[in-house]
């Protein structure tokens, strides 16, 4: 694996793995919320797609990981998905590029595919937070008001891998790019993976949004956001070779 930092529009590094040795298909992997490209799911892609003659890209979304910025912003995220796939397209020509999105990953790649050229052909949304703004605005309580008039954002309440700051900025964000109304259906096949117990992303929502575009879903029965429990990474992995190698 190696770490490359490619520089973004905005001025900051976009820290990025690859891993890759001449295969004929790029996967670019999105982290979700809080998290970050060296995460367990992350990880699992990163050891098993290059045996299946896959290699994979992962990056961290500013404000996350080892981003310089603190600074969170959905087109500024839009915006680093759109460098790393220029990158992946002019050092790898010959590779066919899909992509793997999980929770927040899943809201900005169905942002990205919906308004920037792109050349990827298949893309998995796994744990799709496609109710992204309403899951924030539960956060947005007293507390949360009193910090923000404070010190200009509100740190959520979880114990995520770095501090995570929710500015008002990105609150209106995540109203503009709601995906029920921004996503416009294009030429990348989707697939869709969620779990029937997930508390932080209402399955109730990846339901509706897979029924409205007639997305493929694979429901995982007891499967929490993370998809961690007994076998249901196995689950998940399968599922990508299929989808991925099919």
């Amino acid at each position: 694996m190696k770490t490359i930092q490619l520089k973004s529009v905005h001025g900051y590094e976009i820290p990025c793995h690859a891993t890759c040795d001449g295969q004929d298909k790029i996967l670019i992997v999105c982290h979700g919320f809080g998290s970050s490209k060296s995460s367990p799911m992350v990880q699992a892609l990163e050891k098993t797609m290059p045996d299946l003659g896959i290699g994979v890209y992962s990056f961290d979304f500013p404000a996350h990981g080892d981003s310089p910025t603190w600074e969170l912003r959905v087109p500024w995220c839009i915006d680093d998905l759109e460098t790393v796939e220029a990158h992946v397209r002019a050092a790898c020509p010959q590779a066919e590029i899909g992509y793997f999105a999980s929770s927040f990953g899943a809201f900005v790649l169905l942002n990205y595919l919906s308004s920037r050229p792109h050349a990827g052909t298949r893309a998995m949304l796994r744990s799709a937070a496609v109710s992204m703004g309403k899951l924030v605005d539960t956060w947005v309580d007293e507390r949360a008001r009193a910090e923000m008039a404070e010190k200009g954002y509100f740190v959520p309440d979880y114990d995520y891998v770095r501090e995570m700051r929710v500015t008002p900025a990105f609150l209106k964000d995540l109203e503009d790019y709601d995906v029920f109304q921004t996503y416009r259906p294009g030429t990348t096949a989707l697939f869709m993976v969620h779990g029937s117990r997930d508390s932080v992303a209402p399955p109730e929502a990846a339901w509706d949004f897979a029924a409205k575009h007639r997305i493929l879903l694979l429901k995982i029965p007891e499967g929490e956001h993370d998809l961690m429990g007994p076998g249901q990474l196995e689950k998940v992995l399968t599922a990508a070779d299929g989808f991925f190698t099919a």
